[in-house]
């Protein structure tokens, strides 16, 4: 039997010694307590109900991808690679903090929260080619700035990914950066299923209208992209960022492509008003291979919203859709029993009969705590990494201090 917002408005009546005064209502109040409960029993625990998988493109060079605000990601229950032949693969959950420094494990991750968004840190292995390092105006092929670029210098020590880079000029709306003269690069095997990166440092983003890209055998020959964020989704900044474009089945392709002879870039940045601007950089063009892995996680989702194609919720989003369902449905449906229980917890709280709301999540801990046993957590946690520090001060005696050996 299904249960859904009806069955659970059903079963909260029949436990209602009140029903007949009709002092809550299940499309107001009672609507508010069911919500309620199912908050409280999120935060109480990792239900099975909750498990969902999503796909995360990794390409190498790259550590950093954005767990969307859609997913309602809770915690990691595992990572695995989409191809059957490398499922057996390990990838090592590590602390986001010890991400970069962890040198032990080949294939990690971690889970990182930056300006209160999260991102998912991911280091595997793919396919990684380099265009252009764009660290000399002449190193690999001659670089020329057009119409608002000008004055292309060498950069030693402003690069990003690299210590050098490429400085110049901004003075217009429209401006070119072009290479026709690269060395050849195969890249037959990032046909139709990879990315290309490339690094910009603006010293002004307001006005900044974005960026074209066109990569290919030559000016004649290329696919071409456009963007306006950096490959996060992000809105450009005043520093460096890290740009993107696809290359698949909708990416534009202009003439014919010689796939084993890859020699011409030309990056095109546009503002609506003439920024007039020094300091900009460029470099580290490279193409990385789209390799799919498999996040299983905890969501935060609890109930169906069938309205929105069965999209789902972490709450019920509407008391008179009482067709809507929860996700524990059919396989789990004997945790009815305790749930409405827990409703009835927030009710009586709502009512008064309870003064205090802690009593009432004490007692709803108390219908949780023996589904545990049953729904044990798969939730994954973070590996501490641990870094050994041999360096000690004052001629290598711990502490400072100058100990003999034999009092170690």
């Amino acid at each position: 039997m299904s249960t859904t917002l009806l069955t659970i408005n059903t079963l909260v009546n029949d436990r209602r010694r009140d029903a007949t005064a009709n002092s809550i209502d299940m499309t107001g109040d009672g609507f508010r307590a069911i919500n309620g409960a199912l908050q409280v029993w999120d935060q109480q625990h990792d239900w099975p109900w909750q498990i969902t998988k999503t796909t995360i493109v990794y390409n190498e060079g790259v550590t950093f991808y954005p767990l969307a605000a859609s997913l309602a990601f809770k915690a990691v229950v595992n990572l695995t690679p989409s191809t059957p032949r490398l499922q057996a693969d390990t990838f090592y959950y590590i602390s986001s903090s010890k991400f970069d420094s962890d040198f032990i494990h080949q294939w990690k991750f971690a889970v990182d929260t930056q300006t209160q968004q999260q991102y998912l840190r991911l280091k595997y292995s793919g396919g990684y080619g380099q265009l252009s390092q764009a660290t000399q105006v002449t190193n690999n092929g001659t670089w020329t700035g057009a119409t608002a670029i000008a004055n292309l210098t060498n950069d030693a020590y402003g690069g990003n990914d690299f210590q050098a880079c490429i400085k110049f000029d901004y003075s217009g709306t429209t401006g070119t950066l072009t290479n026709s003269t690269l060395t050849a690069v195969d890249v037959t095997r990032f046909a139709q299923n990879s990315h290309i990166y490339f690094n910009v440092y603006l010293s002004s983003v307001t006005n900044f209208t974005g960026f074209t890209l066109k990569v290919g055998t030559d000016s004649a020959n290329y696919i071409t992209a456009s963007g306006t964020t950096d490959y996060l989704g992000n809105t450009p900044v005043v520093g460096w960022n890290k740009f993107r474009i696809a290359w698949d089945g909708t990416t534009t392709v202009v003439g014919t492509l010689t796939l084993t002879s890859f020699q011409y870039i030309q990056l095109t940045l546009t503002y609506s008003v003439n920024p007039s601007t020094t300091g900009n950089r460029f470099e580290n063009f490279f193409i990385s291979e789209d390799v799919p892995l498999n996040l299983q996680y905890y969501s935060h989702f609890a109930t169906t919203d069938v309205s929105a194609s069965n999209a789902p919720a972490q709450v019920f989003t509407d008391s008179a859709a009482t067709g809507d369902p929860t996700l524990w449905t059919d396989r789990w449906d004997f945790v009815n029993e305790a749930f409405v229980n827990s409703v009835m917890e927030i009710i009586t709280w709502m009512t008064g009969e309870t003064d205090d709301r802690n009593i009432a999540i004490e007692r709803i801990k108390g219908f949780v705590d023996p589904l545990k046993s049953k729904l044990p957590s798969k939730r994954l946690y973070p590996e501490m990494a641990i870094v050994a520090d041999l360096n000690f001060p004052n001629s290598g005696y711990p502490w400072g201090r100058r100990y003999p050996r034999s009092s170690w």
